[in-house]
């Protein structure tokens, strides 16, 4: 496996791993829409920290021997859950705020088996059938073009290892353009839920595939508003939804907040080919 010897994102190049398949414009969007949502990364009350229930269920079964990487791992949560059970797990990401958030949190959690580093999703900078196991969680919405994300998650996972997506999916076909647009106010980096079907599809491309659980999980929509989001705009469009639900992010009123509700699927794929 091929990685930077230093666990400090800072030695990192920001654009070392560009190729013809990035965005470097969206890149950039996407580096300063997160660096506004530290915050939201960051603490015990973190609503994007927090995964319900056993927090390895997702990506379960583990093992000590296990090398896993963990691909647009933001303040590398899920590396940090992985690590007690595996060898070692490598978090890569755009933001380098989420990074060295992650980094201190490490640090303080005397955790010695993570590596985060800078890069790109659609870009990995390993070599073929690097890893046991890569997951990415809630962020191929983010990407103009997930396959390419799951490409290279296939790439450098071995053969007979797994490749598994936890994203969030649009409620259904009928309402995705409006639930699209009310989530890019909330973060201009989104560009486009999948459906569950089209997550499937995606992971059948790495080998034979099969299902997670389903997971829902209701917000107070104040609490995920940042400095990069609309918040006027967004506000009001979930108050003209009120009963309705036309943008599928079923908002309710409870109390002087409304609460909206994120559906999202989970799919393993089995790498195919001889190990």
């Amino acid at each position: 496996m091929t990685t930077h010897e230093h666990n400090d994102p800072e030695h990192n190049d920001p654009e070392h791993n560009d190729s013809e398949h990035n965005e470097p414009e969206h890149n950039e969007v996407v580096r300063q829409s997160f660096t506004q949502q530290v915050g939201l990364f960051t603490g015990d009350d973190s609503p994007f920290a927090r995964r319900l229930g056993s927090p390895l269920a997702w990506i379960e079964p583990l093992d000590v021997d296990m090398i896993v990487l963990d691909v647009a791992c933001g303040a590398g949560h899920v590396a940090e859950q992985a690590a007690p059970h595996v060898r070692q797990v490598v978090g890569i990401d755009l933001t380098p705020a989420l990074l060295r958030a992650g980094a201190r949190r490490l640090r303080e959690s005397g955790l010695h088996n993570v590596l985060l580093q800078r890069g790109d999703a659609t870009a990995l900078p390993f070599v073929d059938a690097s890893f046991d196991l890569v997951v990415c969680r809630s962020s191929l919405h983010h990407v103009p073009h997930p396959e390419t994300v799951v490409a290279e998650m296939a790439r450098v996972c071995r053969p007979g290892g797994r490749v598994v997506v936890s994203d969030m999916t649009a409620p259904k076909a009928a309402i995705r353009d409006a639930f699209d647009e009310l989530h890019r106010r909330i973060d201009p980096s989104h560009v486009r839920t999948l459906l569950e079907g089209e997550v499937a599809e995606l992971l059948r491309t790495v080998g034979p595939i099969t299902y997670g659980d389903t997971s829902s999980t209701a917000l107070p929509i104040d609490v995920i508003l940042t400095g990069a989001s609309d918040r006027d705009g967004t506000m009001k469009a979930l108050h003209d939804d009120l009963g309705i639900n036309a943008t599928g992010f079923d908002p309710a009123q409870e109390g002087d907040r409304i609460v909206v509700t994120f559906t999202g699927a989970v799919v393993h794929a089995t790498r195919a080919g001889s190990s």
